[in-house]
């Protein structure tokens, strides 16, 4: 009967165990795809170079990445970029329109801009609603042309040197074998590498030996006693240091996994001391392996009294790139964690060649394996110093957005030259102390959509009359310059909204009421645009100049222009008389004029309007209902008895009742402009256009308008064409320069890309590409090529 009473206990102590766990687990499944519900962008931007003289152009494109489904965000279409200088001050601010995953731009500096680092800043407003940062950022480095410059040497400054541990999981566990991380670098965050370096006991017996790679990362093993204390020691010709070791704990569990096995099994192992084994008796606890929402789990104890537990998965389960493995106890809570950086994906490689053309210009031909990507590409003479960024697309998307500090100078962990790249990014994961995403926020703070998702912006407004409630009212908005005319109805409460607009920076908008017969009223509005200058919400902490680089003080660098500056002598002025006076017109820029044809109205010019433009190509005058007409000659005499009237505007404005032409005097104009064809204003219908610009001073009184004119301030930055600055001397082209900037590079039908640039004396060129296909695959390589002879 006892026995049978334990066996019952027993029994129901498994199944209530089971249960919890069970249900320990739905809990973490569900939590997660709550928090990762929302969809989350990145954004990677590749800049044609990194280091500037004062008065050239800052060219980048950007690329969104959609990290839930790893594949470019097509959905995204407002970019906000801030620019800072060296001290975070805001210089510069731009709104970017992306289309299909893509974006690109021109930042423009003032030539007198101080030299030093500035950092621009990419983010959408839809990132404000997580508590992680998700933005963006790059560094650059601008010199003003006129002060001498000193060349980067990559030597690490020895004077101050960090050096940190990071233990396995983080705990540091007595009695047991442990993996300790250590990064040594410079204040600069240069990685130092080190050949060998010391573990030492209290009396300097060496327990242990390990180095660093070029990125500053390594580790070692040791097995720690709780009365001794250890030290790191390294004594090169250049560095000569010690540094403690943390003291130990006294239990704790450390996550530690295999990932080089075959079949794509991954082994995780957790560990413990004995004393663990006693505090962690009846316990259980999930070992939860996730990116984002995608998830596995699975449970385990230490009631075997095994100190060590091993778990295998299938790789297949998991997901490219950074995936968090994490400790939960029966409570729900992180017992530790430990970042695991899988390589799933094959890498999209570009094969490339150039070769010389008939016209002494470089051709650069490259082929992909897929059918549509959409690539950037920046080619730099073979002794560049303004590449010493190398970030990479795949470093941005698949590595820094899960890392609590993103790894700069991250294409080394991508490169094919690099044969150790796959040991290096295992010592980049043994040195991160936690993820990005910590799990406090992952159980208790799910995200809200508290801003939305822009697309465009917003100009809405309010009507400041009393309007018919009978009668139906519409807004239209006129933009000549870009021929564009769209409308919005007036609700009830007389307002009005355009949503969802794509309206350029400065860009000049006409607002007019109109009735339900499409005659204009003239009233007064109160317009707004909203969404284009949208604030990033989360403190960005910049990296601080904690040293000075160290400078190359023998390759000092003066720029010509400035010595030139210095040697300019002025000569007396010479005047060359010309008794001609091109008349001068004041519109002939504006909108689309210079497709039309100019008439300057003179002192000597008298007659009327109509008349006027009675005499260059329409037929003008008064019908029986005493309206003035204006009619195309060609329509005359249609066979259909149609006749077409031109589009007419004064002062841009364009007026549907030609009445207000009747008695208008060319004493009172300054400039006509008449199109007969009517593609200088096509979106406007009618046959042809004529403009008509009064005189200033001259009497409105006539012509009232009934429109309200909006400037957008802060819209969408206008497209501009990079050019590259020319350097008067080869030596600073050679170092400074940028050969060719093409920001959207496709591929033809046979997957083939081509750029051609100029040849400008180099016979080595480096080769810069970025870029996604349709299908999310990424696409970085940075190449030196050899320029092939004519054949």
């Amino acid at each position: 009967m006892n026995k049978f009473i334990i066996y019952c206990f027993l029994l129901a102590f498994v199944a209530q165990s089971f249960s919890q766990n069970s249900s320990n687990q739905d809990k973490i499944k569900t939590n997660l795809e709550e928090y990762f519900h929302f969809e989350r962008e990145n954004i990677h931007v590749q800049f044609n170079k990194t280091l500037y003289i004062s008065n050239e152009n800052i060219a980048f494109k950007g690329y969104v990445f959609n990290k839930q489904s790893n594949l470019p965000n097509l959905n995204t279409t407002n970019v906000q970029l801030v620019v800072y200088d060296t001290q975070g001050q805001v210089i510069q601010k731009q709104l970017l329109h992306a289309s299909l995953g893509t974006f690109e731009g021109i930042v423009v500096l003032d030539e007198k801009i101080a030299s030093g680092k500035y950092h621009f800043h990419f983010y959408t407003n839809w990132m404000n609603n997580f508590m992680e940062d998700e933005s963006f950022v790059q560094t650059i480095e601008v010199i003003n042309q006129n002060e001498p410059y000193n060349l980067k040497t990559n030597q690490p400054n020895f004077n101050n040197v960090s050096i940190t541990f990071n233990p396995e999981s983080g705990v540091f566990i007595k009695g047991i074998k442990n993996t300790i991380g250590i990064q040594i670098k410079d204040c600069n965050e240069l990685g130092i590498q080190i050949m060998e370096g010391f573990v030492v006991d209290s009396k300097g017996t060496t327990i242990a030996t390990f180095f660093t790679n070029k990125m500053g990362y390594g580790k070692f093993e040791l097995t720690p006693d709780s009365k001794e204390t250890y030290s790191v020691k390294i004594a090169t010709d250049k560095l000569n240091t010690q540094k403690q070791l943390p003291q130990t704990t006294n239990s704790g569990i450390a996550i530690t996994y295999n990932n080089n096995l075959p079949n794509n099994v991954l082994e995780v192992s957790v560990k413990t001391n004995s004393a663990g084994i006693n505090l962690y008796q009846n316990k259980n606890y999930t070992l939860l392996i996730h990116q984002n929402g995608k998830n596995i789990q699975k449970e385990f104890n230490f009631n075997d009294k095994n100190p060590t537990q091993i778990l295998t998965f299938d790789k297949n389960d998991l997901s490219n790139g950074v995936n968090s493995i994490r400790i939960i106890d029966e409570n729900l809570n992180e017992i530790g964690e430990r970042l695991l950086y899988l390589n799933m994906l094959p890498k999209e490689i570009p094969l490339l060649e150039t070769q010389l053309t008939t016209n002494d210009s470089i051709e650069l031909l490259g082929k992909l394996s897929s059918k549509v990507a959409n690539l950037s590409i920046s080619i730099l003479p073979i002794n560049s110093a303004c590449n010493d960024q190398n970030n990479s697309i795949l470093g941005t998307f698949y590595l820094n957005s899960y890392l609590e500090k993103p790894e700069q100078n991250n294409y080394t962990f991508y490169d094919r030259q690099n044969v150790t790249r796959a040991s290096d990014m295992e010592l980049l994961m043994l040195n991160q102390e936690k993820s990005k995403y910590h799990w406090n926020n992952i159980m208790t703070n799910k995200p809200k959509e508290s801003y939305k998702f822009t697309k465009g912006i917003t100009i809405n407004g309010t009507i400041v009359k009393t309007l018919n409630p009978k009668t139906k009212y519409k807004v239209a908005l006129v933009s000549l310059k870009n021929n564009l005319y769209e409308e919005a109805t007036v609700d009830k409460n007389n307002k009005f909204s355009f949503d969802n607009f794509f309206a350029k920076d400065s860009t000049s908008y006409q607002l007019e009421l109109m009735n339900d017969g499409n005659m204009p009223i003239e009233t007064k509005m109160v317009t707004n645009v909203l969404f284009n200058n949208e604030p990033f919400l989360k403190k960005l902490s910049f990296e601080t100049i904690n040293c000075l680089p160290i400078k190359d003080l023998k390759n000092t660098f003066a720029f010509s222009n400035a010595d030139l500056e210095k040697k300019r002598i002025a000569l007396n002025e010479i005047v060359v008389q010309n008794n001609y006076k091109k008349p001068i017109l004041n519109h002939q820029n504006e909108s689309t004029n210079v497709l039309a044809k100019a008439y300057k109205i003179g002192e000597t010019d008298f007659g009327s309007v109509l008349d006027f433009i009675g005499k260059n190509g329409y037929a003008t005058g008064v019908n029986e209902e005493y309206l003035v007409y204006i009619i195309d000659t060609r329509t005359l005499h249609s066979v259909n008895n149609s006749t077409v009237s031109p589009s007419v505007f004064i002062d841009d404005f364009q007026i549907t009742d030609f009445n207000v032409l009747y008695g208008l005097d060319l004493r009172d104009v300054d400039e006509i402009y008449i199109d007969k064809t009517g593609t200088s204003n096509s979106s406007f219908g009618g046959l042809g256009t004529v403009k008509i610009y009064l005189k200033k001073g001259a009497n409105r009184g006539f012509f009232t308008k009934k429109h309200t004119t909006l400037i957008v301030k802060s819209g969408f930055a206008k497209t501009k064409t990079y050019k590259s600055t020319n350097f008067p001397f080869s030596k600073e082209f050679d170092v400074f320069g940028t050969m060719q900037w093409s920001p959207n590079v496709f591929l033809d039908a046979d997957q083939i890309f081509e750029v051609k640039f100029p040849k400008v004396n180099q016979n080595e060129i480096q080769v810069l590409i970025e870029g996604f296909t349709i299908d999310g695959q990424l696409i970085s390589e940075t190449k030196k090529l050899t320029v092939a002879k004519k054949m």
